[in-house]
């Protein structure tokens, strides 16, 4: 009999670990979300949602981020001050680039 060579195990590369706050593409109104941090034994998200509309988010107040952390939009970011809680499974798994100066 011929001796098969195996193939080498393959390592599963562990998620790297999330640093807070960073933004994330929120799946149910398709725009970038603020995350704050993770809750609920990690399977849930506590974020704030984007937009650039100032009347979505007048009841609760807003913050107004000059410039815009995405480098392809000129106009300003507008973040509601609501926090909010989602699965996890709700946004797209790779963080955006972007970076969120408090």
């Amino acid at each position: 009999m011929m001796n098969r060579k195996r193939k080498p195990a393959v390592k599963k590369r562990q998620p790297a670990k999330e640093t807070f706050p960073h933004f994330r593409k929120y799946r149910k109104s398709n725009h970038p979300a603020l995350i704050l941090a993770e809750v609920n034994d990690n399977k849930d998200y506590l974020f704030r949602k984007t937009s650039h509309k100032k009347t979505v988010a007048r009841k609760r107040g807003y913050e107004e981020v000059s410039p815009n952390p995405n480098p392809n939009d000129p106009e300003p970011m507008i973040i509601e001050k609501r926090k909010r809680v989602d699965k996890k499974s709700n946004f797209y798994p790779r963080p955006y680039p972007w970076k969120y100066n408090k």
